[in-house]
């Protein structure tokens, strides 16, 4: 008696099992990879990411998104833009230099991947929706303004004082405090008086 109830617990294993599997086979779901959505997916990563291309974009006109882009570092991208809109056209890549913690990096990743159009800035206002240069009265500016618009610290430090003094009046009184081949280089930023 024990044997039978043995066999037939044992058929009835063997049965459930087969019953399990036949259930489970049908009940797998048919899955089908989409070739062209994959593609599709690579096309867009490969559109998103600019840091491979060889093409250098306009320091004036690229945006926020693209530096992103091109790999730039979301505080880099925004010092730059910021810089960009406070002190209107950017006529030349050194005055990246005058980014307050832009750093060496950044200026490095900024020459290779950005230009100043120099035929464009001949004409900012035309070709940069009307933008133009920022005129900054060097009698209200700090420090920091006085290091955006291109000063170095030595003539930061000489400035200061004279500003303090109301003595700066005219191009004249600036040019001989930081020299000629300075002021030629910042006079399309400094104005004197309201």
């Amino acid at each position: 008696m024990k044997i039978k109830h043995v066999i037939i617990f044992v058929i009835l294993l063997v049965l459930g099992n087969f019953l399990r599997l036949f259930i489970e086979d049908h009940n797998i779901p048919d899955i089908k990879i989409n070739e062209e959505i994959s593609y599709q997916k690579e096309n867009a990563q490969k559109e998103n990411d600019l840091s491979k291309t060889k093409e250098k974009f306009d320091i004036n006109s690229v945006g926020y998104d693209e530096l992103l882009k091109l790999g730039f570092p979301k505080s880099k991208a925004e010092k730059l833009v910021n810089f960009r809109d406070e002190i209107g056209i950017i006529s030349d890549m050194e005055e990246l230099k005058n980014i307050s913690k832009f750093g060496e990096a950044g200026i490095k990743q900024a020459k290779k991947y950005l230009f100043v159009d120099k035929e464009k800035i001949k004409n900012p206002e035309e070709n940069y929706n009307g933008r133009t240069y920022t005129v900054f009265n060097i009698n209200d500016a700090d420090e920091e303004r006085l290091k955006m618009i291109g000063f170095t610290k030595k003539e930061i430090k000489k400035l200061l004082p004279e500003i303090n003094k109301g003595n700066i009046r005219s191009n004249i009184d600036l040019e001989k405090i930081i020299g000629s081949e300075k002021y030629e280089k910042i006079e399309k930023r400094i104005k004197f008086s309201e």
